[in-house]
């Protein structure tokens, strides 16, 4: 089973239900000027720049339609999405290892698996393992893929947000209460984990939008 790193905050997200979706970068990007979705099943993105058949007359039950690409780029516009409808993956997270045992033998007593994203450990009673190098058995979330679609990282909507695990903020200030909205704890989250150029909120590069349902926890 493939897995997938979450950070801390998206994890309790997970756990708390507030979160059924997330974005990953498309690699490689399309050459600019190109326009994405996904054909019938699900495993391809296709280009719509410079396409031989109109995109309301295309049909992707049957095999995908070669596009010709902007001029002076050569690329597959057949890209393979890492992910598949009803796909299972396993929830990648910081973890550890507490271990009790006999002061006088050395004997272990009991042992199990510490999750740093639950914040109830602190470093100094567990050595953390960072999360590529969880295994599956160690994991405690698997999630399963519902829906694929593909679209810029800027385009996400108010109602994605919410199934991303962000929401509206309000914060006391000296002169009354604000709000920061969704879209900037959103924007400042991905800034903070994609430090590629590139891949920042503000170059919008085009993601794999996955919506999923946990299945255990």
């Amino acid at each position: 089973m493939k897995g997938k790193i979450f950070n801390a905050q998206e994890v309790q997200a997970l756990i708390s239900g507030n979160k059924t979706q997330f974005r990953e970068v498309i690699k490689p990007q399309p050459p600019l000027g190109c326009h994405y979705t996904i054909n019938a099943n699900q495993s391809y993105a296709l280009c719509f720049a410079d396409c031989k058949t109109p995109r309301d007359e295309r049909d992707y039950s049957k095999e995908p339609l070669v596009c010709v690409p902007p001029k002076g780029t050569s690329m597959d516009h057949r890209l393979k999405c890492p992910y598949q409808i009803g796909q299972k993956i396993f929830c990648k997270e910081s973890f550890g290892f507490m271990v009790i045992d006999n002061s006088f033998t050395g004997y272990i007593l009991d042992e199990w698996t510490a999750y740093k994203a639950d914040l109830l450990i602190t470093d100094t009673d567990c050595k953390w393992k960072p999360a590529q190098h969880m295994k599956q058995e160690h994991s405690r979330l698997t999630l399963q893929i519902k829906e694929i679609r593909v679209e810029r990282l800027s385009e996400i909507s108010e109602k994605d947000l919410k199934l991303e695990g962000f929401k509206t903020d309000y914060k006391i200030r000296s002169d009354g209460i604000y709000k920061k909205d969704a879209i900037k704890f959103f924007q400042e989250s991905w800034n903070a984990t994609h430090k590629k150029p590139e891949e920042k909120f503000e170059a919008s590069p085009f993601v794999w939008c996955v919506s999923f349902e946990i299945i255990n926890n």
